[in-house]
């Protein structure tokens, strides 16, 4: 008899028991269901929160933007430059304040027994109340006598052993009349690959608004009014072309018989906003000319 009744008494409070386990489950739920709801869950831009997926075990991951084009300049030079060779820089005045543009070069030494050796390069804008903005990044290729020196000069002990200015006449600034205020234009003989020529136009904060890739494989001679207007310092055409009032740029319109035509446009900036038109000039060759594409706008 005694047993019976232990027995019944241990049966009753494993009901009780479990009667408030499954009290304490339900509140846990209901909390977790809560916090989902608020502190538990990502809160998104707008206010409100991304949804939790219970199947799955955890919270559905929100998308990503991609960053714009211009944060990721930089990430296209290696971390493996261990070489300085140099910098080369512009001072503009830009709405009164004053602006650099500068070019530093970086570069792997394992290159320097290479043909054809080159070095990266990063171009940045800054100066007062501004902080360095990249706007460019390239590859700069030595000539025969630059790559000489560099063999020659070069001290794996020393990270500044090789010190050069590459592009000299051809690293060109000019501030740019928009229609709202002033923006910076510069030009540079080089991009990622040989015989190339960049053109690039930012804002006075560093902002890049577009930029242009030259192909200078080819020796081309302009005819018509003003053709040297679009020669470099070696004499090779850059397709484009820039002073503080105006920045102009070639296309192919059409080849006959031989003579290819090339329709000039020209740019303009108003409130960040970079817009081209033609200008009714058209200028000539007989030369073979490279593929040229219209500027890339940002």
């Amino acid at each position: 008899m005694k047993r019976l009744i232990i027995i019944a008494a241990v049966t009753l409070v494993l009901a009780v028991m479990l009667t408030g386990c499954e009290n304490v489950f339900d509140a846990l739920k209901g909390a977790q269901t809560d916090d989902a709801q608020t502190d538990g869950a990502w809160e998104n831009e707008d206010g409100g929160y991304y949804e939790t997926d219970y199947e799955d075990g955890g919270y559905t991951v929100p998308d990503v933007p991609k960053p714009d084009y211009q944060s990721t300049l930089m990430d296209r030079i290696p971390f493996t430059v261990d070489i300085g060779p140099g910098w080369e820089y512009r001072d503009l005045t830009v709405n009164g304040e004053f602006r650099r543009i500068a070019v530093q070069f970086e570069m792997e030494s394992s290159v320097i027994p290479l043909d054809p050796c080159y070095t990266y390069y990063y171009v940045d804008i800054h100066g007062d109340n501004l902080g360095a903005e990249v706007v460019a990044t390239g590859r700069a290729f030595l000539d025969e006598f630059m790559t000489d020196y560099v063999r020659t000069a070069y001290n794996p002990e020393e990270f500044d052993s090789v010190q050069f200015e590459l592009f000299e006449y051809d690293f060109k600034a000019s501030t740019f009349k928009g229609s709202d205020k002033e923006y910076i234009v510069f030009s540079i003989p080089a991009n990622w690959e040989p015989d190339t020529s960049t053109l690039v136009i930012a804002t006075d904060k560093g902002k890049l608004l577009a930029d242009a890739v030259i192909d200078k494989s080819y020796k081309v001679t302009l005819q018509g009014d003003g053709a040297e207007r679009y020669a470099d310092y070696e004499g090779y055409t850059n397709f484009f072309a820039f002073d503080e009032n105006s920045i102009t740029y070639l296309k192919v319109s059409q080849t006959v018989d031989g003579v290819t035509y090339l329709t000039e446009y020209s740019l303009t900036v108003d409130s960040d906003t970079v817009t081209s038109a033609q200008t009714g000039r058209t200028f000539t060759t007989t030369d073979a000319v490279p593929d040229l594409a219209d500027p890339s706008v940002y």
